[in-house]
């Protein structure tokens, strides 16, 4: 086993806790905001590829190891969206949250109306695409491929769930917002 495996191992395990936190608690939906940590480790991500290659091509393998990975990333993050729970956070009827002088990301958390976790069961199924991403690391090592044992594929796959995550959960969240405005014109029309 060499440096960068252990490195690699290494990375897994700290995107693992930090994950299995935000997976276990509530938190709010900042829309666009979201898509912040899926976006900058997608551009680290290709960086480190880059730089992984050092000028080398890619081989069958590589491209192999790249699709089969990213493949599964989407499948997971989406089964993690579609799982995640969902609920409007409680105000006041007719609090307005206040959001000026606020810092972006503090205004965007102030305003979020829906909050979300995963559970045990995102939790689980974030470990067994950890599980299989080191199995990988593993397996395309033997197979020779530069790109399944790099640090940038890491952060590609974690990119990759983020994003199919985001995605799906961002449409359950648009479907509920819509709903809660049906039933209110609903009422609005019966009283």
């Amino acid at each position: 086993m060499n440096l960068s495996i252990v490195s690699n191992v290494l990375l897994i395990l700290v995107a693992v806790g930090v994950i299995a936190v935000r997976q276990m608690t509530w938190r709010p939906v900042l829309g666009t905001r979201d898509w912040s940590f899926p976006a900058v480790a997608a551009i680290l991500g290709v960086a480190l590829l880059l730089q992984s290659l050092n000028g080398r091509g890619l081989g069958v393998i590589d491209v192999v190891a790249f699709v089969v990975e990213i493949v599964i990333a989407v499948v997971v993050g989406a089964a993690m969206g579609a799982i995640a729970h969902i609920r409007r956070i409680a105000r006041p009827d007719g609090a307005v949250p206040v959001t000026a002088g606020m810092p972006a990301k503090a205004a965007a958390r102030a305003a979020a109306e829906f909050e979300t976790r995963t559970s045990p069961w995102g939790l689980a199924l974030w470990v067994v695409l950890i599980g299989v991403r080191v199995g990988l690391t593993f397996a395309f090592e033997s197979f020779g491929s530069h790109l399944g044992i790099s640090a940038g594929l890491i952060l590609l796959v974690l990119a990759a769930n983020r994003a199919a995550r985001t995605l799906v959960l961002h449409h359950r969240v648009e479907g509920q917002h819509r709903g809660t405005a049906q039933d209110a014109s609903a009422r609005i029309m019966v009283s």
